[in-house]
Protein backbone atom coordinates (compact mmCIF):
# COMPACT_ATOMS: atom_id res chain seq x y z
CA UNK A 1 0.00 0.00 0.00
CA UNK A 2 2.83 2.53 1.03
CA UNK A 3 4.61 1.75 -1.91
CA UNK A 4 1.98 2.04 -4.18
CA UNK A 5 1.17 5.45 -2.52
CA UNK A 6 4.86 6.64 -3.35
CA UNK A 7 4.31 5.94 -6.77
CA UNK A 8 1.35 8.12 -7.06
CA UNK A 9 2.74 11.10 -5.59
CA UNK A 10 6.09 10.97 -7.89
CA UNK A 11 4.15 10.58 -10.50
CA UNK A 12 1.89 13.44 -9.97
CA UNK A 13 5.44 15.45 -8.75
CA UNK A 14 6.89 14.48 -12.07
CA UNK A 15 3.40 15.41 -13.91
CA UNK A 16 3.67 19.28 -12.30
CA UNK A 17 6.80 20.37 -14.77
CA UNK A 18 5.48 18.96 -17.51
CA UNK A 19 2.21 20.98 -17.30
CA UNK A 20 4.00 24.14 -16.34
CA UNK A 21 6.04 23.62 -19.91
CA UNK A 22 2.87 22.74 -21.79
CA UNK A 23 1.10 25.75 -20.91
CA UNK A 24 2.38 29.72 -20.47
CA UNK A 25 0.79 32.68 -20.24
CA UNK A 26 0.33 34.77 -23.37
CA UNK A 27 -0.36 38.64 -23.34
CA UNK A 28 -2.47 40.03 -25.91
CA UNK A 29 -2.89 43.37 -24.60
CA UNK A 30 -1.89 46.41 -22.02
CA UNK A 31 -3.68 49.33 -20.91
CA UNK A 32 -1.68 51.76 -18.68
CA UNK A 33 -2.79 54.95 -17.23
CA UNK A 34 0.33 57.37 -16.71
CA UNK A 35 0.96 60.19 -14.73
CA UNK A 36 2.92 63.18 -16.51
CA UNK A 37 6.33 63.61 -15.02
CA UNK A 38 7.90 66.58 -12.99
CA UNK A 39 6.70 69.95 -14.20
CA UNK A 40 6.63 73.55 -13.14
CA UNK A 41 3.36 73.75 -10.63
CA UNK A 42 0.19 75.50 -10.91
CA UNK A 43 1.35 78.91 -8.51
CA UNK A 44 3.73 79.71 -11.43
CA UNK A 45 1.71 78.99 -14.07
CA UNK A 46 0.79 83.14 -14.11
CA UNK A 47 3.89 84.20 -14.99
CA UNK A 48 5.22 81.38 -17.14
CA UNK A 49 2.60 78.10 -18.67
CA UNK A 50 3.45 74.89 -17.77
CA UNK A 51 5.37 72.83 -18.88
CA UNK A 52 7.71 69.76 -18.65
CA UNK A 53 10.58 69.85 -16.64
CA UNK A 54 14.08 68.09 -18.07
CA UNK A 55 13.78 65.92 -14.86
CA UNK A 56 10.14 64.95 -15.83
CA UNK A 57 11.31 63.70 -19.16
CA UNK A 58 13.93 61.44 -17.63
CA UNK A 59 11.14 60.45 -15.70
CA UNK A 60 9.29 59.51 -18.17
CA UNK A 61 11.92 58.04 -20.69
CA UNK A 62 12.92 55.64 -17.83
CA UNK A 63 9.29 54.41 -17.20
CA UNK A 64 8.89 53.68 -21.13
CA UNK A 65 12.17 51.90 -21.06
CA UNK A 66 10.25 49.78 -17.89
CA UNK A 67 7.46 48.92 -20.45
CA UNK A 68 9.72 47.94 -22.87
CA UNK A 69 12.08 45.75 -21.09
CA UNK A 70 8.44 44.03 -20.15
CA UNK A 71 6.58 43.76 -23.27
CA UNK A 72 8.93 44.18 -25.48
CA UNK A 73 11.43 41.43 -27.09
CA UNK A 74 14.56 42.27 -28.07
CA UNK A 75 14.84 39.00 -30.10
CA UNK A 76 13.17 40.42 -32.96
CA UNK A 77 9.90 41.16 -34.69
CA UNK A 78 7.72 38.35 -33.26
CA UNK A 79 7.42 38.29 -29.53
CA UNK A 80 7.49 34.97 -27.94
CA UNK A 81 8.60 35.48 -23.71
CA UNK A 82 5.76 35.34 -21.63
CA UNK A 83 5.73 38.75 -20.66
CA UNK A 84 5.70 40.03 -24.24
CA UNK A 85 2.67 40.72 -25.83
CA UNK A 86 2.01 38.59 -29.05
CA UNK A 87 3.44 40.19 -32.23
CA UNK A 88 3.85 43.62 -31.17
CA UNK A 89 7.16 44.66 -32.75
CA UNK A 90 9.91 45.78 -30.56
CA UNK A 91 11.76 47.96 -33.18
CA UNK A 92 9.73 49.59 -35.37
CA UNK A 93 6.82 51.58 -33.86
CA UNK A 94 3.23 50.68 -35.60
CA UNK A 95 0.80 53.32 -34.75
CA UNK A 96 -2.23 51.08 -35.85
CA UNK A 97 -0.75 48.80 -33.03
CA UNK A 98 -0.06 51.27 -30.23
CA UNK A 99 -2.64 53.74 -29.16
CA UNK A 100 -1.65 57.09 -27.26
CA UNK A 101 -4.03 59.43 -25.83
CA UNK A 102 -2.69 62.49 -23.55
CA UNK A 103 -4.61 65.76 -22.70
CA UNK A 104 -3.87 69.20 -24.83
CA UNK A 105 -1.55 70.28 -21.56
CA UNK A 106 1.77 70.48 -22.38
CA UNK A 107 3.25 68.80 -19.73
CA UNK A 108 1.13 65.67 -20.05
CA UNK A 109 1.76 65.72 -24.06
CA UNK A 110 5.53 65.73 -24.03
CA UNK A 111 4.92 63.53 -20.88
CA UNK A 112 3.58 61.02 -23.36
CA UNK A 113 6.78 61.71 -26.40
CA UNK A 114 9.56 61.29 -23.84
CA UNK A 115 7.89 57.74 -22.60
CA UNK A 116 7.68 56.81 -26.34
CA UNK A 117 11.71 57.64 -26.95
CA UNK A 118 11.77 54.96 -23.48
CA UNK A 119 9.40 52.50 -25.47
CA UNK A 120 10.43 52.94 -28.64
CA UNK A 121 13.87 54.16 -29.17
CA UNK A 122 15.96 55.88 -32.25
CA UNK A 123 16.39 53.18 -34.88
CA UNK A 124 20.25 53.53 -35.05
CA UNK A 125 20.45 52.74 -31.37
CA UNK A 126 18.95 49.51 -32.20
CA UNK A 127 21.29 48.73 -34.74
CA UNK A 128 19.10 48.83 -37.54
CA UNK A 129 20.42 49.60 -41.02
CA UNK A 130 18.54 52.61 -42.85
CA UNK A 131 14.98 50.87 -44.60
CA UNK A 132 14.48 54.46 -46.68
CA UNK A 133 15.93 54.15 -50.43
CA UNK A 134 16.17 57.06 -52.04
CA UNK A 135 15.08 57.66 -55.80
CA UNK A 136 19.09 57.29 -56.48
CA UNK A 137 19.46 54.21 -54.98
CA UNK A 138 21.03 56.44 -51.43
CA UNK A 139 19.62 55.22 -48.24
CA UNK A 140 18.64 57.73 -45.36
CA UNK A 141 17.55 57.65 -42.08
CA UNK A 142 15.49 60.11 -39.70
CA UNK A 143 17.54 62.88 -37.62
CA UNK A 144 18.28 61.89 -34.08
CA UNK A 145 19.83 58.72 -35.25
CA UNK A 146 16.81 57.64 -36.50
CA UNK A 147 14.20 58.95 -34.01
CA UNK A 148 10.49 57.37 -34.40
CA UNK A 149 7.44 59.74 -34.31
CA UNK A 150 4.55 58.06 -32.22
CA UNK A 151 0.98 59.46 -33.01
CA UNK A 152 -0.53 61.11 -29.84
CA UNK A 153 -4.02 61.83 -29.87
CA UNK A 154 -4.55 64.56 -27.90
CA UNK A 155 -8.51 65.45 -26.00
CA UNK A 156 -9.45 68.90 -25.67
CA UNK A 157 -12.31 69.88 -23.18
CA UNK A 158 -13.99 69.64 -26.81
CA UNK A 159 -13.90 66.69 -27.29
CA UNK A 160 -16.52 64.41 -26.43
CA UNK A 161 -13.49 61.31 -26.08
CA UNK A 162 -12.19 63.39 -23.64
CA UNK A 163 -14.45 62.29 -20.73
CA UNK A 164 -12.85 58.50 -21.11
CA UNK A 165 -9.62 60.00 -20.25
CA UNK A 166 -10.66 63.15 -17.65
CA UNK A 167 -14.22 62.45 -16.55
CA UNK A 168 -13.58 65.11 -13.62
CA UNK A 169 -12.80 68.51 -16.36
CA UNK A 170 -15.37 70.25 -17.48
CA UNK A 171 -17.59 68.47 -15.35
CA UNK A 172 -19.59 71.54 -13.16
CA UNK A 173 -21.21 68.84 -10.52
CA UNK A 174 -17.73 67.64 -9.99
CA UNK A 175 -16.89 71.34 -8.93
CA UNK A 176 -19.93 71.42 -6.83
CA UNK A 177 -18.81 68.41 -5.04
CA UNK A 178 -15.39 70.04 -4.13
CA UNK A 179 -16.99 73.15 -3.06
CA UNK A 180 -19.19 70.78 -0.95
CA UNK A 181 -16.62 69.06 0.87
CA UNK A 182 -14.02 72.12 1.18
CA UNK A 183 -16.60 74.10 3.08
CA UNK A 184 -18.60 70.92 4.99
CA UNK A 185 -17.67 70.79 8.68
CA UNK A 186 -14.91 68.18 8.11
CA UNK A 187 -13.04 69.81 5.67
CA UNK A 188 -13.32 72.93 8.14
CA UNK A 189 -12.26 70.84 11.14
CA UNK A 190 -9.07 69.72 9.19
CA UNK A 191 -7.98 73.56 8.74
CA UNK A 192 -8.34 74.09 12.12
CA UNK A 193 -6.11 71.57 12.61
CA UNK A 194 -3.50 72.04 9.71
CA UNK A 195 -3.39 75.59 10.19
CA UNK A 196 -0.25 76.17 12.45
CA UNK A 197 1.41 73.79 9.94
CA UNK A 198 0.31 76.04 6.97
CA UNK A 199 1.17 79.22 8.91
CA UNK A 200 4.66 77.97 9.09
CA UNK A 201 5.02 76.74 5.15
CA UNK A 202 3.73 79.88 4.48
CA UNK A 203 6.69 81.95 6.84
CA UNK A 204 9.29 79.53 5.76
CA UNK A 205 8.99 79.06 1.86
CA UNK A 206 5.59 80.39 0.75
CA UNK A 207 5.65 84.20 1.40
CA UNK A 208 6.85 85.28 -1.84
CA UNK A 209 4.30 83.29 -3.24
CA UNK A 210 0.86 82.84 -1.79
CA UNK A 211 -0.70 85.19 0.43
CA UNK A 212 -1.30 83.99 4.39
CA UNK A 213 -4.84 83.45 3.97
CA UNK A 214 -4.21 81.38 0.89
CA UNK A 215 -1.98 78.94 3.04
CA UNK A 216 -4.24 76.25 4.41
CA UNK A 217 -5.92 72.85 3.51
CA UNK A 218 -8.00 74.08 0.73
CA UNK A 219 -4.80 74.42 -1.74
CA UNK A 220 -3.24 71.73 -0.19
CA UNK A 221 -2.72 70.07 -3.74
CA UNK A 222 -1.07 73.26 -5.42
CA UNK A 223 0.96 73.86 -2.14
CA UNK A 224 2.37 70.18 -2.38
CA UNK A 225 3.33 70.80 -6.06
CA UNK A 226 5.65 73.89 -5.59
CA UNK A 227 6.90 72.43 -2.33
CA UNK A 228 8.18 69.37 -4.32
CA UNK A 229 9.18 71.02 -7.86
CA UNK A 230 11.12 73.39 -5.75
CA UNK A 231 12.66 70.76 -3.62
CA UNK A 232 14.26 69.19 -6.41
CA UNK A 233 15.24 72.07 -8.48
CA UNK A 234 16.10 74.95 -6.00
CA UNK A 235 18.89 74.27 -3.05
CA UNK A 236 17.62 76.86 -1.02
CA UNK A 237 14.09 75.39 -0.74
CA UNK A 238 16.11 71.63 0.37
CA UNK A 239 17.88 73.85 3.71
CA UNK A 240 14.96 75.85 4.34
CA UNK A 241 12.55 72.25 4.56
CA UNK A 242 13.33 68.99 6.25
CA UNK A 243 11.90 65.84 4.39
CA UNK A 244 9.00 65.30 7.21
CA UNK A 245 7.61 68.31 6.06
CA UNK A 246 7.60 67.46 2.57
CA UNK A 247 6.50 64.47 3.24
CA UNK A 248 3.86 65.70 5.61
CA UNK A 249 2.85 68.45 2.75
CA UNK A 250 2.15 65.91 0.69
CA UNK A 251 0.09 63.77 2.99
CA UNK A 252 -2.63 66.25 3.36
CA UNK A 253 -2.07 66.98 -0.61
CA UNK A 254 -2.95 62.74 -1.11
CA UNK A 255 -5.71 63.21 2.09
CA UNK A 256 -7.40 66.31 -0.47
CA UNK A 257 -7.83 64.73 -3.51
CA UNK A 258 -9.07 61.43 -2.51
CA UNK A 259 -11.76 63.09 -0.28
CA UNK A 260 -12.57 65.01 -3.87
CA UNK A 261 -12.02 62.19 -6.40
CA UNK A 262 -12.18 58.75 -4.22
CA UNK A 263 -15.43 56.83 -3.32
CA UNK A 264 -16.06 57.31 0.32
CA UNK A 265 -19.18 55.31 1.95
CA UNK A 266 -19.66 58.13 3.94
CA UNK A 267 -20.44 60.18 1.92
CA UNK A 268 -22.32 57.95 -0.87
CA UNK A 269 -25.49 60.28 -0.13
CA UNK A 270 -23.88 63.02 -0.94
CA UNK A 271 -22.95 64.91 -3.58
CA UNK A 272 -19.82 64.35 -3.03
CA UNK A 273 -20.25 60.62 -2.95
CA UNK A 274 -22.50 60.40 -6.55
CA UNK A 275 -19.75 62.47 -8.56
CA UNK A 276 -16.33 62.35 -7.35
CA UNK A 277 -15.08 59.03 -8.39
CA UNK A 278 -16.48 60.08 -11.96
CA UNK A 279 -13.48 60.33 -13.22
CA UNK A 280 -12.44 56.51 -12.66
CA UNK A 281 -15.76 55.35 -13.57
CA UNK A 282 -15.16 56.98 -16.91
CA UNK A 283 -11.30 55.64 -17.38
CA UNK A 284 -12.68 52.20 -16.31
CA UNK A 285 -14.98 52.46 -19.47
CA UNK A 286 -11.88 52.77 -21.56
CA UNK A 287 -9.96 49.58 -19.99
CA UNK A 288 -12.99 47.47 -21.51
CA UNK A 289 -13.34 49.44 -24.84
CA UNK A 290 -9.53 48.29 -25.56
CA UNK A 291 -9.98 44.85 -24.10
CA UNK A 292 -13.28 44.96 -26.04
CA UNK A 293 -11.40 45.77 -28.94
CA UNK A 294 -8.66 43.62 -29.00
CA UNK A 295 -11.15 40.79 -28.10
CA UNK A 296 -13.27 41.45 -31.70
CA UNK A 297 -10.04 42.30 -33.60
CA UNK A 298 -8.52 38.22 -32.14
CA UNK A 299 -5.29 39.98 -30.83
CA UNK A 300 -3.93 42.01 -34.10
CA UNK A 301 -5.95 45.87 -32.60
CA UNK A 302 -5.64 47.72 -29.39
CA UNK A 303 -1.99 45.57 -28.42
CA UNK A 304 -0.96 48.94 -26.53
CA UNK A 305 -3.51 51.48 -25.22
CA UNK A 306 -1.70 54.48 -23.33
CA UNK A 307 -3.07 57.03 -21.36
CA UNK A 308 -1.27 60.03 -20.31
CA UNK A 309 -3.03 62.79 -17.79
CA UNK A 310 -3.38 63.95 -14.59
CA UNK A 311 -3.55 62.72 -10.67
CA UNK A 312 -7.40 62.87 -10.35
CA UNK A 313 -8.21 59.85 -12.79
CA UNK A 314 -5.40 57.99 -11.10
CA UNK A 315 -6.45 58.59 -7.72
CA UNK A 316 -10.78 57.61 -8.54
CA UNK A 317 -9.69 54.42 -10.87
CA UNK A 318 -7.84 52.68 -7.60
CA UNK A 319 -10.78 53.76 -5.66
CA UNK A 320 -13.63 52.38 -7.55
CA UNK A 321 -11.75 49.25 -8.13
CA UNK A 322 -11.37 48.41 -4.84
CA UNK A 323 -7.55 48.66 -4.29
CA UNK A 324 -7.55 51.13 -1.69
CA UNK A 325 -7.18 49.77 1.91
CA UNK A 326 -6.12 49.78 5.30
CA UNK A 327 -4.45 46.55 3.60
CA UNK A 328 -3.04 48.60 0.99
CA UNK A 329 -2.83 52.18 2.16
CA UNK A 330 -0.55 53.44 -0.73
CA UNK A 331 -4.04 53.60 -2.79
CA UNK A 332 -4.88 56.46 -0.82
CA UNK A 333 -2.28 58.64 -2.09
CA UNK A 334 -1.41 60.34 -5.99
CA UNK A 335 0.71 57.85 -7.69
CA UNK A 336 4.63 59.44 -7.72
CA UNK A 337 5.76 61.01 -10.70
CA UNK A 338 5.58 59.14 -13.83
CA UNK A 339 4.01 55.95 -12.39
CA UNK A 340 1.29 53.70 -14.06
CA UNK A 341 -1.54 51.69 -13.51
CA UNK A 342 -1.19 48.86 -15.76
CA UNK A 343 -3.59 46.04 -16.96
CA UNK A 344 -2.70 43.04 -18.87
CA UNK A 345 -5.53 41.02 -20.88
CA UNK A 346 -3.48 36.87 -20.94
CA UNK A 347 -4.44 33.93 -21.31
CA UNK A 348 -2.57 30.51 -20.46
CA UNK A 349 -1.66 28.77 -23.87
CA UNK A 350 -0.06 25.89 -25.21
CA UNK A 351 3.44 26.42 -25.63
CA UNK A 352 3.46 27.35 -29.41
CA UNK A 353 5.50 29.43 -31.68
CA UNK A 354 2.48 30.87 -33.64
CA UNK A 355 -0.28 30.87 -30.76
CA UNK A 356 -4.00 31.44 -31.50
CA UNK A 357 -6.50 33.39 -30.05
CA UNK A 358 -8.41 32.17 -26.87
CA UNK A 359 -11.85 32.39 -26.41
CA UNK A 360 -13.42 34.10 -23.83
CA UNK A 361 -13.83 31.78 -21.21
CA UNK A 362 -9.59 31.77 -21.20
CA UNK A 363 -8.89 35.43 -21.14
CA UNK A 364 -7.39 36.85 -18.23
CA UNK A 365 -7.08 40.26 -16.30
CA UNK A 366 -4.61 41.55 -13.87
CA UNK A 367 -3.38 44.71 -12.64
CA UNK A 368 0.34 45.84 -11.85
CA UNK A 369 1.06 48.95 -10.04
CA UNK A 370 4.53 50.60 -11.58
CA UNK A 371 4.92 53.19 -9.29
CA UNK A 372 7.93 54.70 -9.78
CA UNK A 373 9.99 55.48 -12.95
CA UNK A 374 13.73 54.11 -11.93
CA UNK A 375 12.42 50.66 -11.12
CA UNK A 376 11.49 48.12 -13.64
CA UNK A 377 9.55 45.81 -11.32
CA UNK A 378 5.62 45.50 -12.13
CA UNK A 379 4.14 45.24 -8.51
CA UNK A 380 0.75 42.41 -9.01
CA UNK A 381 -2.72 43.63 -7.01
CA UNK A 382 -5.65 41.98 -6.45
CA UNK A 383 -8.80 43.76 -7.85
CA UNK A 384 -12.41 44.32 -6.06
CA UNK A 385 -11.19 43.63 -2.59
CA UNK A 386 -10.00 39.82 -3.60
CA UNK A 387 -7.15 38.33 -1.04
CA UNK A 388 -3.77 38.62 -2.23
CA UNK A 389 -4.04 35.12 -3.67
CA UNK A 390 -6.18 36.29 -5.88
CA UNK A 391 -4.41 38.14 -7.97
CA UNK A 392 -6.35 37.69 -11.36
CA UNK A 393 -10.10 37.27 -12.37
CA UNK A 394 -11.84 36.34 -15.29
CA UNK A 395 -12.08 38.92 -18.16
CA UNK A 396 -15.90 37.85 -18.02
CA UNK A 397 -16.06 38.92 -14.13
CA UNK A 398 -13.93 42.10 -14.52
CA UNK A 399 -16.42 43.15 -17.19
CA UNK A 400 -19.34 42.75 -15.23
CA UNK A 401 -17.84 44.43 -12.02
CA UNK A 402 -16.88 47.68 -13.89
CA UNK A 403 -20.40 47.85 -15.80
CA UNK A 404 -21.93 47.92 -11.86
CA UNK A 405 -20.16 51.35 -11.37
CA UNK A 406 -18.62 52.76 -15.09
CA UNK A 407 -19.65 55.72 -17.17
CA UNK A 408 -20.31 54.20 -20.47
CA UNK A 409 -21.41 56.28 -22.58
CA UNK A 410 -21.11 60.82 -22.94
CA UNK A 411 -24.50 61.45 -23.07
CA UNK A 412 -24.41 59.79 -19.32
CA UNK A 413 -21.25 61.67 -18.49
CA UNK A 414 -23.41 64.90 -19.68
CA UNK A 415 -26.52 63.64 -17.54
CA UNK A 416 -24.60 63.14 -14.66
CA UNK A 417 -21.98 66.22 -14.76
CA UNK A 418 -24.76 68.72 -15.56
CA UNK A 419 -22.59 69.90 -18.20
CA UNK A 420 -23.11 72.81 -20.53
CA UNK A 421 -20.10 71.67 -23.23
CA UNK A 422 -21.13 72.00 -27.06
CA UNK A 423 -20.70 68.45 -26.91
CA UNK A 424 -23.38 67.20 -24.72
CA UNK A 425 -25.84 69.46 -26.59
CA UNK A 426 -25.89 67.46 -29.71
CA UNK A 427 -25.72 64.00 -27.67
CA UNK A 428 -28.64 64.61 -25.88
CA UNK A 429 -30.85 65.88 -28.77
CA UNK A 430 -30.20 62.71 -30.50
CA UNK A 431 -30.42 60.56 -27.60
CA UNK A 432 -32.59 57.14 -28.23
CA UNK A 433 -34.67 55.41 -25.85
CA UNK A 434 -31.83 53.17 -24.78
CA UNK A 435 -30.19 56.41 -23.13
CA UNK A 436 -32.83 57.78 -21.96
CA UNK A 437 -33.44 54.42 -19.56
CA UNK A 438 -29.90 55.38 -18.31
CA UNK A 439 -30.75 59.06 -17.31
CA UNK A 440 -30.28 59.85 -13.76
CA UNK A 441 -32.18 62.94 -13.88
CA UNK A 442 -32.26 66.59 -15.43
CA UNK A 443 -31.46 69.66 -13.97
CA UNK A 444 -34.39 72.46 -12.13
CA UNK A 445 -33.66 74.82 -15.08
CA UNK A 446 -35.03 72.02 -17.00
CA UNK A 447 -37.49 70.66 -15.54
CA UNK A 448 -38.95 73.84 -14.86
CA UNK A 449 -38.92 74.45 -19.17
CA UNK A 450 -40.76 71.09 -19.96
CA UNK A 451 -43.12 71.95 -16.95
CA UNK A 452 -44.36 75.01 -18.64
CA UNK A 453 -44.02 73.78 -22.04
CA UNK A 454 -46.06 70.98 -20.45
CA UNK A 455 -48.61 73.21 -18.99
CA UNK A 456 -49.01 75.24 -21.98
CA UNK A 457 -49.85 72.31 -23.99
CA UNK A 458 -52.90 71.10 -22.03
CA UNK A 459 -54.36 74.63 -21.65
CA UNK A 460 -53.92 74.43 -25.60
CA UNK A 461 -55.92 71.02 -26.29
CA UNK A 462 -58.53 71.40 -23.47
CA UNK A 463 -59.02 75.55 -25.07
CA UNK A 464 -59.00 73.59 -28.54
CA UNK A 465 -61.73 71.29 -27.66
CA UNK A 466 -63.40 73.83 -25.66
CA UNK A 467 -63.73 75.51 -29.08
CA UNK A 468 -65.01 72.61 -31.10
CA UNK A 469 -67.86 71.70 -28.41
CA UNK A 470 -68.81 75.29 -29.13
CA UNK A 471 -68.80 75.60 -32.55
CA UNK A 472 -70.52 72.59 -32.81
CA UNK A 473 -73.12 73.20 -30.21
CA UNK A 474 -73.79 76.66 -32.35
CA UNK A 475 -74.11 74.90 -36.08
CA UNK A 476 -76.47 72.31 -34.70
CA UNK A 477 -78.41 75.26 -32.97
CA UNK A 478 -78.30 77.19 -36.35
CA UNK A 479 -79.31 73.97 -38.19
CA UNK A 480 -82.78 73.96 -40.75
CA UNK A 481 -84.30 70.38 -41.62
CA UNK A 482 -83.38 69.34 -44.75
CA UNK A 483 -85.97 70.20 -47.37
CA UNK A 484 -85.93 67.64 -49.95
CA UNK A 485 -83.63 69.03 -52.26
CA UNK A 486 -84.51 72.56 -51.90
CA UNK A 487 -81.82 75.30 -50.79
CA UNK A 488 -83.09 77.68 -48.67
CA UNK A 489 -86.16 80.17 -49.56
CA UNK A 490 -84.89 81.26 -52.85
CA UNK A 491 -84.62 80.10 -56.31
CA UNK A 492 -81.65 78.62 -57.90
CA UNK A 493 -80.72 77.57 -61.03
CA UNK A 494 -80.60 74.52 -60.63
CA UNK A 495 -84.77 74.37 -59.62
CA UNK A 496 -86.06 74.92 -63.03
CA UNK A 497 -89.53 73.25 -62.30
CA UNK A 498 -90.58 74.83 -59.28
CA UNK A 499 -91.39 77.92 -57.53
CA UNK A 500 -91.40 79.47 -54.50
CA UNK A 501 -93.36 81.97 -52.08
CA UNK A 502 -91.41 83.23 -49.43
CA UNK A 503 -92.89 81.96 -45.88
CA UNK A 504 -93.55 84.18 -42.82
CA UNK A 505 -90.83 82.25 -40.86
CA UNK A 506 -91.37 84.86 -37.68
CA UNK A 507 -94.22 82.29 -37.32
CA UNK A 508 -92.54 79.16 -36.61
CA UNK A 509 -89.71 80.13 -33.92
CA UNK A 510 -90.12 79.19 -30.41
CA UNK A 511 -89.74 83.10 -29.56
CA UNK A 512 -93.19 83.87 -31.10
CA UNK A 513 -94.83 80.85 -30.03
CA UNK A 514 -97.87 82.70 -28.90
CA UNK A 515 -98.23 84.97 -31.87
CA UNK A 516 -101.47 84.51 -33.48
CA UNK A 517 -101.83 82.03 -36.61
CA UNK A 518 -103.19 85.23 -38.47
CA UNK A 519 -100.91 87.65 -39.62
CA UNK A 520 -102.07 90.99 -41.97
CA UNK A 521 -105.28 88.58 -42.93
CA UNK A 522 -103.25 85.95 -44.39
CA UNK A 523 -102.24 82.22 -43.19
CA UNK A 524 -98.97 81.36 -41.85
CA UNK A 525 -96.89 79.10 -44.25
CA UNK A 526 -94.26 76.89 -42.46
CA UNK A 527 -91.42 75.97 -44.24
CA UNK A 528 -91.42 76.16 -47.74
CA UNK A 529 -94.56 75.43 -50.07
CA UNK A 530 -93.56 73.90 -53.52
CA UNK A 531 -96.51 75.05 -56.48
CA UNK A 532 -95.99 72.11 -58.98
CA UNK A 533 -94.24 72.54 -62.19
CA UNK A 534 -94.89 74.89 -65.09
CA UNK A 535 -93.57 71.91 -67.47
CA UNK A 536 -95.80 68.96 -66.77
CA UNK A 537 -99.03 70.89 -66.03
CA UNK A 538 -99.45 70.02 -61.92
CA UNK A 539 -100.51 73.28 -61.09
CA UNK A 540 -103.68 72.37 -59.10
CA UNK A 541 -102.06 69.87 -57.28
CA UNK A 542 -103.24 69.87 -53.27
CA UNK A 543 -100.50 70.51 -50.48
CA UNK A 544 -100.94 68.65 -47.42
CA UNK A 545 -102.20 70.37 -44.20
CA UNK A 546 -100.01 72.45 -42.18
CA UNK A 547 -99.56 72.13 -38.28
CA UNK A 548 -100.40 75.22 -36.97
CA UNK A 549 -99.44 74.27 -33.08
CA UNK A 550 -96.81 76.49 -31.97
CA UNK A 551 -95.11 74.23 -29.25
CA UNK A 552 -94.16 71.60 -31.33
CA UNK A 553 -90.93 71.30 -34.11
CA UNK A 554 -90.70 70.78 -37.68
CA UNK A 555 -88.89 67.18 -37.69
CA UNK A 556 -86.36 67.02 -40.58
CA UNK A 557 -87.51 64.37 -43.44
CA UNK A 558 -86.44 60.61 -43.42
CA UNK A 559 -85.56 60.83 -46.72
CA UNK A 560 -84.01 63.93 -48.31
CA UNK A 561 -85.21 63.01 -52.08
CA UNK A 562 -88.70 62.72 -51.64
CA UNK A 563 -90.99 64.54 -53.93
CA UNK A 564 -94.03 65.22 -51.33
CA UNK A 565 -93.48 67.03 -48.59
CA UNK A 566 -96.12 66.41 -45.65
CA UNK A 567 -96.63 68.47 -42.73
CA UNK A 568 -99.37 67.28 -40.12
CA UNK A 569 -101.63 70.51 -39.54
CA UNK A 570 -104.75 71.41 -37.98
CA UNK A 571 -105.76 74.11 -40.41
CA UNK A 572 -108.01 73.34 -43.38
CA UNK A 573 -106.64 73.44 -46.93
CA UNK A 574 -105.15 76.57 -48.41
CA UNK A 575 -106.75 77.45 -51.39
CA UNK A 576 -104.33 77.13 -54.45
CA UNK A 577 -104.03 80.35 -56.75
CA UNK A 578 -103.75 80.48 -60.29
CA UNK A 579 -101.25 82.59 -60.89
CA UNK A 580 -97.27 83.02 -60.16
Amino acid sequence: MFTYLALITLWLHASIPVTAQEHTEKVWGVFAYTVHGDSTPNVLAEAHPRFLSDYGANQLAAAGAAFRERYLSSGGSINVSESAIQYLSATVLDSKDVDVFATTDQFVIASAQAFMQGLYPPLGQSGLVPSDTMGNGSSDLSPLDGYQYPQIVTLGKGDPQSVMLAGQGNCPMHQVAESEYRNGDYAQGITEITDAFYVRLWHEVLSGVYAESSASYSNAVDISDYIEYEAVHNSTIQTQLTEAEIRQARWWADHYIYATNGQSDSNSQSTIGAISPIAGQTLATSILRAFDMNIEEFGTGQKMTLLFGNDEPAVALASVLGLASEQRPNFYSRPVRGASLVFELYSFEADEVYPTYPGSDNLFVRFFMHNGTNATNFTPYPLFGYGPSHEYIAYSEFRSEIETFAVQTTQEWCLRCNSAAVFCNGVLDNSGSDSSKKKKGISPAVAGVIGAVVTLAVIGLLAGLGFFLWSKRKRQGNHKPSLGGFKGTGKLASDTDVTFRSPIWDASKSAHAEQSDDIAGGVVVRGHERLGSWEMGQQKKEIEDVDTSSQRHMSTLEDENEDEWRIHSGLQPVKIRESV
